[in-house]
C-alpha cells in the first residue's frame, strides 16, 4: 500500500479544510494537526488457502479481477473527548454515523467533463470516548474508479491500467473531501477539503461549462488568484449538501464508497478501526 497524505492546511498546495467548534455537549472533533483525512492506494489483497494442492487467487476469475484491482482506501481520524466525573456525556457512544462525500472530475459519454459526487455512510458503535485517537476507512472500489474517475485524458481505461495506477496518485493527493461526523441525531462535526487540481478544471472549464462556472463561483476564494479558502470551502460543501438529490445540479451516488466489511480488506488491519454497527439505527 502506497499512502499518500493530504496536507490540510498547505495553503501553497491550495488545500483547505473547515470544521466546526466543539462545543460543550458534543466532544468529537478532527485532529488540530492536519491529519484528519489519508487517502492511499491499495491492490486487491492475494488469497491463499493453506493445505489445499491449488492455490487460489481471487483475482483469476471470468472477469479477468487481476486488471481491475486498483483500490483507494479513504482514512478519516477524529478524537473523541473524555468526559468529566460530572459531565452527562457518555464513556461510550453508539450510533455515531460518519459520512463521507468526494467531490469528482467525471468524463460523460462524449468525453466531457463533468463532477460527480460520490458518497458513503458508516455508523459506528461502542466507541469509546477517551481522549484518543478513533479511525474509519472506507474504501472506493476499481469499478467505482474506473465509471466515474476522469484521468488525462489519454488512458484507455480497458487497456492501460498501469497508467490509471500513476494517475491515481495525483488524484489520491487531490479529491475534494467533505467528512460529516453525526452523534444524537444532528452534525457535531465536519472537515472540509478542496484541491487545486480540480481547482483549476473547474477554472479552465468555467467558460464553456455553465456547471463548471457555478462550482467555480463557489469555491473561488476573495483573493486575486481565487484560492479556495475555508469559506469558500464550505459554500461548495454546503451547497452539495443542499441539493445532492437534485438531478439537474450533478450526480450524485451516496453508496459508492463501501465499510471495509464489504470488501476483500475486512480482516486486513482490522482492529485499528472503529467496531461498524452493520445494522445502522437499530
Amino acid at each position: 500500500m502506497k499512502k499518500l497524505l493530504i496536507a490540510l492546511f498547505a495553503a501553497a498546495a491550495f488545500t483547505v479544510s473547515a470544521q466546526t467548534t466543539r462545543s460543550t455537549s458534543w466532544a468529537i472533533e478532527f485532529p488540530k494537526d492536519g491529519k484528519a483525512v489519508n487517502i492511499s492506494q491499495t491492490f486487491t489483497p492475494f488469497f491463499k488457502i493453506e493445505n489445499e494442492e491449488r492455490v487460489i487467487d481471487m483475482r483469476l476469475n471470468e472477469r479477468d479481477m487481476s486488471n481491475a484491482k486498483h483500490w483507494l482506501a479513504v482514512d478519516i481520524a477524529f478524537t473523541t473527548n473524555k468526559p468529566k466525573t460530572a459531565s452527562q456525556w457518555p464513556k461510550w457512544l453508539d450510533n455515531v454515523e460518519v459520512e463521507i462525500n468526494l467531490f469528482v472530475p467525471t468524463a460523460d459519454d462524449r468525453g466531457n467533463i463533468t463532477w460527480t459526487v460520490i458518497g458513503g455512510k458508516q455508523t459506528l458503535a461502542s466507541l469509546q470516548a477517551d481522549d484518543k485517537r478513533h479511525f474509519v476507512r472506507m474504501m472506493i472500489p476499481p469499478e467505482v474508479i474506473y465509471r466515474y474517475f476522469a484521468f488525462d485524458g489519454t488512458v484507455d481505461i480497458s487497456k492501460d491500467y498501469n497508467k490509471i495506477t500513476n494517475d491515481l496518485k495525483k488524484y489520491a493527493s487531490d479529491l475534494p473531501v467533505g467528512v460529516t461526523i453525526t452523534y444524537g441525531g444532528r452534525p457535531v462535526s465536519t472537515c472540509q477539503i478542496c484541491g487545486k487540481d480540480v481547482f483549476a478544471r473547474l477554472e479552465k472549464n468555467q467558460g464553456s461549462n455553465q456547471r463548471a462556472k457555478l462550482f467555480y463561483t463557489l469555491v473561488k476564494g476573495e483573493g486575486n488568484d481565487g484560492t479556495p479558502t475555508l469559506a469558500s470551502t464550505a459554500k461548495l460543501f454546503n451547497y452539495i449538501s443542499q441539493n445532492k438529490f437534485n438531478p439537474q445540479t450533478f450526480k450524485y451516488m451516496p453508496d459508492e464508497l463501501l465499510p471495509v466489511s464489504k470488501t476483500p480488506f475486512a480482516w486486513v488491519l482490522f482492529d485499528r478501526f472503529e467496531p461498524i454497527k452493520e445494522s445502522a439505527g437499530k
